[in-house]
């Protein structure tokens, strides 16, 4: 499934990444200060109550499947439909202890989520802030690292081993410029506003990359990875330690740490390619009786906005500045994503739009990537 998140590396940083930690008893959690409405609860309380809660997950699924409590049930912040599903797993008003939790002690996603359900209506709601890692730590029996269960402590990355494979540019545009290397950017596509100016760079995201790296084709090889802040590839790392690879590097803070270095940077050319569209789905839209002038002309604004593939960025300040109601945006938005035309979520003040590729391509449709993101996006919308 193709997960849609922000543009702005620097708001996914702060909503959606944290670094995955080893976490020690004597740690503080210092964002305890930061949320006195959201109750915690401690490893060992979470223990005795384990099998009379509900746990929720709100991380990511790469991370999920790299390690989780066993009894969590996975709904990412990020889905559009967190609130309805929320209510599906735990209804308002049971009691039943409903716990979130994510990467640690200083992850606030969790906080976050609590702090969303708290005010939806949700009781008796927590935060789980001890993280996975505290988690594997105290109770192995009870949790799954990298498809094992009991989770094995001892293969926990520590920060020295990650650390141990950051690259600040210079070193790592140096090994880029070697004949054995692949340059790898593990970004969304929405997130490609500028590409390093380094040679033959490929551009797989996380979810695609998994099967690459899984069928061990480039253990031959000099891996260089980079993401948007330098937090995915700390969870890509597990993946490469359990499938063989030895030679591989990440760059240190990912494009974050360039992005005020235009020597360094070139933007994301995309002025060539004109936005396709496939007939039969337009005319399946323009004739359904579901949707009404109102969002048809939201669509209009929509496509008109395609920034990759089948991706639509858009600042809402944008959408006010157009003289375009964002009410009237929104609500459209909701109901082509609820008919299963589009996915879609608001990150602070940026609007991201995943439509149906058929409907919206940048670039020539019929090919591999336009099929495999359609048969991607069609899986996620349950068609």
């Amino acid at each position: 499934m193709v997960h849609v998140r922000s543009m702005l590396c620097i708001a996914l940083a702060a909503i959606l990444m944290a670094l995955p930690a080893m976490a020690s008893e004597g740690d503080s959690y210092p964002l305890r200060a930061f949320y006195p409405e959201v109750p915690y609860i401690t490893t060992e309380q979470l223990l005795d109550d384990y099998f009379s809660t509900r746990v929720v997950d709100i991380r990511s699924r790469f991370e999920y499947d790299v390690a989780r409590i066993n009894r969590a049930f996975l709904l990412p912040l990020n889905d559009p439909a967190f609130p309805e599903k929320l209510e599906r797993l735990r209804p308002k008003d049971d009691p039943t202890p409903l716990i979130f939790y994510c990467n640690g002690h200083t992850c606030a996603k969790s906080y976050q989520a609590a702090q969303l359900a708290i005010s939806l209506g949700f009781t008796d709601v927590y935060v789980y802030d001890g993280g996975i890692f505290d988690w594997i730590l105290a109770a192995p029996d009870k949790a799954t690292l990298m498809g094992e269960t009991p989770a094995r402590p001892n293969r926990i990355i520590s920060d020295r081993q990650f650390n141990e494979r950051l690259h600040d540019y210079t070193t790592f545009a140096k090994e880029a410029e070697a004949g054995n290397s692949i340059v790898i950017d593990i970004r969304d596509p929405f997130q490609r506003e500028d590409v390093p100016k380094l040679p033959h760079i490929r551009n797989i995201p996380l979810d695609s990359l998994m099967e690459l790296v899984v069928s061990r084709i480039w253990t031959e090889k000099k891996l260089l990875f980079f993401d948007a802040v330098g937090k995915q590839v700390r969870w890509l790392q597990y993946f490469l330690e359990s499938y063989g690879y030895f030679d591989y590097a990440f760059l240190d803070g990912g494009i974050l740490s360039i992005a005020d270095q235009e020597d360094k940077l070139k933007p994301t050319i995309e002025t060539n390619r004109s936005i396709s569209s496939n007939q039969g789905m337009l005319l399946t839209i323009t004739n359904d009786e579901r949707l009404n002038n109102s969002d048809r002309k939201a669509l209009s604004f929509l496509l008109a906005n395609v920034k990759f593939n089948n991706y639509i960025v858009v600042s809402l300040k944008k959408i006010d500045a157009a003289g375009i109601s964002k009410p009237l945006i929104l609500g459209s938005i909701r109901k082509l994503s609820k008919l299963g035309y589009a996915m879609h979520q608001v990150i602070q003040d940026t609007l991201i739009v995943q439509m149906d590729p058929r409907l919206a391509w940048k670039g020539t449709t019929n090919t591999k990537a336009w099929k495999d993101t359609v048969k991607e996006f069609s899986e996620a919308v349950g068609k």
